[in-house]
């Protein structure tokens, strides 16, 4: 491990500071309690003078922050945990630690180290590199490492005064690839006929299941995107690490940079092992380095794995109430369903109707809670739902300021909900957009009668047959559903023009499901400012009249525990306690990029089988 090696020279220090101490003189061999002539373990006072002359010979180092890396990075803390709320490798937490670095008078560098399991998104890639390019500009060292990188590692790197990596290693940025899967090959093969109609002719969702190419309007659409995509990683690359844009794209081009021709062009400053850190570290500093690691991190509760009391009042543990002046941070991520919003194996959870209208509340009626940030990462779902939480976000706003944050995507849904705040902030990358409506159904009569099953209807109601899986629309139930959608598009354009009148000049520009990046959405007025969470959160603590500092931040709604599960309350466990013979058990052997596709669409299904009619983006995202 990184910290072992780098700590080795202080540990062969402790060791030698806990050794008895030699006394110049001897005493009798009879003396009680005796040990070996000429030496005794010293006094408590000793102990303390030995402790602070320890203590002052690390205070005389160069103190170096050190943040490892060797996980995913989450938006939001885990949905349950077993010993009550934790933020062990959020982004928020990375980038609060990182701001305290900068801040620290005492500190003279920070160590930022990837491990091998290390992954993210662009959007989190971005507010970390940001947060470590104002260590810099405070006048700090900022030293990276890691044994290769990639476009998101990279891209946190290139903020660093040092950047790091093994002479093995590599600097891999193939580019950007948008990545959106045609079904519609598949489905005639096996007897599944989809149904769909979409509103706004941009918007591209059914064109998955309707067509097995993208029309010229998607593409373009793509197109825009990837370029918009491409540039910002290009300038951000080429501004942070101060290289010429053209360096950087040739980088891209070769996509494999070795470690000694990445140290040739400038991409890499040191080519060295973990090993040779310290000294490298400390040559640079110009002296002896006092490494702290995990930096400003919240120390966990220890729990006595041996008392069964202490371990059940740790596992039933509930979040604090609010004690003072607090800003409600809610994360609304991934799919925007009806209900509770939980997963399964293969699916992750989402943003559940029922979920986030409690905890919203639950934040109006807290009169400690004086300001709502809702971090939104998210490509919609449930027209409903998305509705639902609306209406939500409205009421609170009534009383409170409401801010949102929007990380890596606020589409179709995602920007329904964002449009519901005060203000908006996007992080640079982030995808904005996608106002659109897409409904239909998957007619299975074909692959029935492949398979030998028959089906016979009873029924009465003109459009009793209006979801029936063995027919499609006729034209009057088409007109239907056309007419529904539409009602729905015209109300998602009036929920965005009730809070962005003034500043959206045109929404037939940015509607019509037109998808942008947030530079660009915020030039249409889709979005008030480019910034991260904590930018976020200042500004909602600043518009309730909060002092900085003086406030707490409490997540909503709060992960789930034990005391839950037991309470007859459902949590992700119940779901992961299925058998491991379920189809969704079976489908975890699909490579990852496969299975967040299937994923996606069995969301989808879930959604139209219930309401017929979603607002969902037509692709997904993935950057190495």
């Amino acid at each position: 491990m990184l910290v072992r090696s780098l700590l080795a020279g202080l540990l062969a220090c402790s060791l030698a500071l806990a050794e008895p101490a030699t006394l110049p003189t001897t005493r009798p061999a009879t003396q009680p309690g005796g040990g070996p002539t000429g030496s005794r373990y010293p006094r408590l006072d000793e102990l303390v003078a030995l402790q602070k002359a320890r203590e002052a010979e690390l205070a005389a180092r160069r103190q170096v922050a050190m943040f490892e890396i060797n996980s995913a990075v989450t938006e939001r803390p885990s949905d349950f945990s077993w010993f009550g709320p934790s933020d062990a490798l959020t982004l928020r937490s990375i980038v609060s630690r990182l701001h305290k670095a900068r801040d620290d008078q005492s500190l003279q560098a920070v160590l930022l180290s990837f491990g091998a399991g290390a992954s993210m998104n662009l959007a989190a890639a971005t507010e970390i590199r940001d947060a470590l390019a104002e260590i810099r500009r405070a006048g700090k060292k900022v030293f990276v490492f890691a044994d290769s990188y990639d476009s998101i590692t990279y891209t946190v790197a290139s903020a660093a005064t040092d950047i790091c990596m093994l002479e093995a290693g590599e600097v891999t940025i193939p580019g950007i690839g948008v990545e959106t899967m045609f079904y519609r090959g598949t489905m005639d093969k096996v007897g599944i006929t989809p149904d769909f109609v979409q509103i706004g002719e941009y918007k591209g969702a059914q064109e998955p299941y309707m067509r097995t190419s993208a029309s010229e309007e998607l593409r373009g659409e793509m197109n825009k995107l990837v370029d918009s995509l491409f540039t910002l990683i290009v300038d951000g690359i080429a501004t942070t690490r101060g290289l010429s844009r053209d360096t950087v794209r040739r980088a891209i081009d070769d996509t494999m940079v070795s470690g000694p021709e990445a140290l040739e062009r400038g991409l890499v400053d040191h080519l060295v092992d973990q090993d040779g850190l310290r000294q490298l570290i400390e040559r640079k500093l110009d002296g002896e380095m006092n490494l702290i690691e995990n930096y400003a991190a919240k120390p966990r509760e220890e729990v006595d794995f041996s008392n069964i009391f202490s371990l059940l009042k740790a596992m039933t543990r509930k979040p604090e109430a609010t004690r003072g002046p607090t800003v409600a941070l809610f994360y609304a991520e991934g799919v925007i369903t009806d209900g509770s919003g939980e997963g399964g194996l293969l699916e992750s959870a989402g943003i559940g109707s029922e979920t986030m209208r409690s905890a919203l509340r639950t934040a109006g009626k807290d009169e400690n809670v004086k300001a709502v940030v809702i971090r939104i990462d998210s490509p919609g779902g449930s027209a409903l739902a998305s509705e639902v939480i609306w209406q939500a976000i409205r009421r609170v706003a009534k009383e409170k300021p409401v801010i949102i944050s929007i990380g890596g995507m606020a589409a179709s849904g995602g920007y329904y909900l964002a449009s519901a705040g005060d203000y908006i902030f996007a992080d640079p990358s982030a995808i904005i957009g996608s106002i659109g409506v897409v409904g239909g159904k998957f007619v299975l009569k074909d692959l029935f009668t492949r398979i030998g099953l028959s089906t016979e209807e009873f029924s009465k109601g003109r459009n009793a047959d209006l979801y029936s899986t063995t027919k499609v629309w006729d034209e009057r139930q088409r007109e239907l559903i056309r007419k529904s959608m539409q009602t729905v598009y015209d109300q998602f354009t009036q929920r965005v023009m009730t809070t962005r009148r003034g500043k959206i000049a045109d929404i037939d520009r940015v509607a019509r499901g037109r998808i942008f990046l947030a530079g660009e959405a915020q030039k249409l007025g889709l979005v008030d400012e480019l910034g991260g969470l904590e930018k976020a959160i200042a500004h909602a603590a600043e518009r309730a009249g909060l002092e900085k500092d003086k406030f707490e931040i409490q997540t909503l709604p709060a992960p789930k525990t034990l005391a839950d599960l037991l309470s007859g309350g459902t949590t992700q466990l119940r779901s992961a306690s299925r058998s491991v013979l379920s189809s969704d058990s079976l489908l975890l052997a699909v490579p990852e990029s496969a299975r967040r596709q299937l994923a996606r669409q069995l969301l989808l299904m879930r959604v139209l089988e219930k309401r017929g009619v979603a607002l969902l983006a037509p692709f997904m995202l993935q950057i190495r």
